[in-house]
C-alpha cells in the first residue's frame, strides 16, 4: 500500500500540501480559492475515489514517516500547473530535505490535459537539477492519453472519475431514455471562448441549425498557457472569409438557451435534464482539438451519464479512447470516421457536416436511431456508475516501487 505523505493536518484532517494556512476548513470560499490562487495547489481529491469504492489509503505527516519497504508519495495536486514556481521550495523545509535524500517521491496530480512539451518539462527538469535529485524521484499524474507509458508522467482519466464520484452521490442523473418525440435536434452548450470552438460555433449559425438544437456560446474568457488550436494562423487558408464571419460572430456573442450565471455552468452537479432528455443528441465541444493530447473531460461523460448519444468536437483519437476505457460509440446510426482524421482543418469539416446532417434528420429518423442504440446508452451509463476500482488500483500499481 501507498503511503501519502503530508505536511500538516488540522481539526479537519490531512492539509493540501504547500499551503501554509493552518486555520482553512474544507468547501469554505478560502478552500476552494486554493484552485484559484498561487500555488494553485489543492485537496488530493484521488483519495475521495478510493473511499467511495472501498479501495484502502494511508495516509500520514511526513515528520512521523519512518523511510520503510512502502512507496510513499508527497502528493500535490494542482489545478493548474505554473511553469515560473519552484513547487520544491514551497515544501516545508524539513519534508523538501527528505525529499532531497530520498525518503520519498514527489506526486504531482494534474486533471488537465495539456502537452508538456516544453514548459511542463522544463520546468520538472529544472527542479530536479536544483535539488540534485534522481530521474526517479518525481511522478506526474496528468489527463492527456498520448502520455500513457510514457514517464515520469502517468495516465489517470480522472474527470471520469471526478464526475462519476460527484453524480453517484448527487443520484440526479436521467434514469430512462425518452422514446418520445424530442423539442430539439441537438444540444451543444460552449462555455470558455476559443478560437476553434468560435469557428465550430460560428459555422452551426451560418448554416442555420442552431435554432433546432439547445445552443450556447457563451464566450467566458480565462487565462490558460495551453495554446493548441486557439492561434486563428493556424487556420489560414480554410475559408477566405473566415476573419470578417468571426468578427460578425463576435458581435452576436452571448448565445444563451438558459439563465443560468456562468458559475453555475460551471458546476459539475448541476444537470438540466432537458438538455438530455428534450434533445436526440450531443454535440460535445471538448476542450482540446489539436493532435497533441488525446483528453476527454466531463463534457463528455455528461451525455454518457444521461444517456444521449454524442459526437465529439476534440482531438483525434477520441472515441478511441472512449472504447479504451470500456464505452461504446455509436458507428452503426452515424459516421465516425473523424476520429482518425489527424489535420485539424479535415476534421473540423467532416465534425461539421456530420452536425449538419444530424440537425436536419427528421425526428422519425432520430426515434429510430434511439431505438436502435438503446443499449449502448444503458452499458455506457452503467459503465460510467460501475466502481472505478480498476482504475484506481492500476494508477496504484503504476506508482509503486
Amino acid at each position: 500500500m501507498i503511503q501519502w505523505l503530508f505536511d500538516k493536518r488540522n481539526q479537519y484532517g490531512f492539509l493540501p500540501n504547500l499551503i501554509k494556512d493552518e486555520t482553512l476548513e474544507p468547501n469554505t470560499k478560502k478552500w476552494w480559492d486554493l484552485c484559484i490562487k498561487p500555488p494553485f495547489s489543492y485537496e488530493f481529491r484521488f483519495l475521495k475515489y478510493c473511499q467511495l469504492d472501498g479501495v484502502p489509503i494511508n495516509c500520514t505527516l511526513v515528520s512521523d514517516y519512518i523511510t520503510g519497504s512502502q512507496s510513499a508519495y508527497y502528493p500535490i495536486n494542482l489545478n493548474f500547473f505554473d511553469q515560473n514556481i519552484n513547487y520544491i521550495s514551497l515544501m516545508d523545509p524539513y519534508s523538501r530535505q527528505r525529499l532531497i535524500q530520498g525518503d520519498f517521491r514527489l506526486l504531482f496530480y494534474y486533471s488537465e490535459g495539456d502537452n508538456p512539451d516544453p514548459e511542463i518539462k522544463n520546468s520538472l527538469q529544472k527542479m530536479i537539477e536544483k535539488y540534485k535529485l534522481h530521474s526517479n524521484s518525481i511522478r506526474f499524474v496528468i489527463a492527456n492519453y498520448k502520455l500513457k507509458n510514457k514517464l515520469p508522467f502517468v495516465y489517470f482519466p480522472d474527470d471520469e472519475v471526478y464526475y462519476r464520484y460527484l453524480q453517484v452521490l448527487e443520484n440526479k442523473y436521467v434514469k430512462r431514455v425518452n422514446p418520445e418525440e424530442r423539442k430539439k435536434k441537438f444540444t451543444c452548450l460552449i462555455r470558455a471562448d476559443k478560437q476553434w470552438r468560435r469557428i465550430y460555433a460560428n459555422y452551426l449559425l451560418q448554416l442555420n441549425v442552431t435554432e433546432q438544437g439547445y445552443f450556447s456560446y457563451t464566450g467566458y474568457k480565462y487565462q490558460t498557457s495551453y495554446v493548441g488550436l486557439d492561434n486563428l494562423d493556424e487556420w489560414i487558408g480554410y475559408d477566405d472569409t473566415l476573419v470578417q464571419d468571426l468578427l460578425s460572430f463576435s458581435m452576436k456573442m452571448p448565445f444563451k438557451c438558459d439563465a443560468l450565471s456562468d458559475e453555475q455552468h460551471n458546476n459539475h452537479k448541476l444537470i438540466n435534464h432537458e438538455y438530455f432528455t428534450e434533445a436526440y443528441f450531443n454535440y460535445v465541444v471538448e476542450t482540446h482539438f489539436d493532435n497533441d493530447t488525446i483528453f476527454l473531460t466531463e463534457k463528455t461523460f455528461k451525455p454518457i451519464l444521461n444517456l444521449q448519444p454524442f459526437i465529439v468536437i476534440g482531438n483525434p483519437g477520441s472515441l478511441q479512447l472512449l472504447k479504451d476505457l470500456g464505452y461504446r460509440t455509436f458507428s452503426e446510426v452515424i459516421k465516425e470516421d473523424y476520429d482518425k482524421i489527424i489535420d485539424h482543418k479535415d476534421r473540423m469539416s467532416q465534425l461539421l457536416k456530420s452536425s449538419f446532417d444530424l440537425s436536419n434528420l427528421s425526428h422519425k429518423h432520430h426515434i429510430r436511431i434511439q431505438t436502435i442504440i438503446n443499449q449502448t446508452l444503458q452499458h455506457n451509463q452503467r459503465h460510467f456508475l460501475s466502481p472505478k476500482v480498476n482504475r484506481i488500483n492500476q494508477l496504484l500499481k503504476e506508482l509503486d516501487y
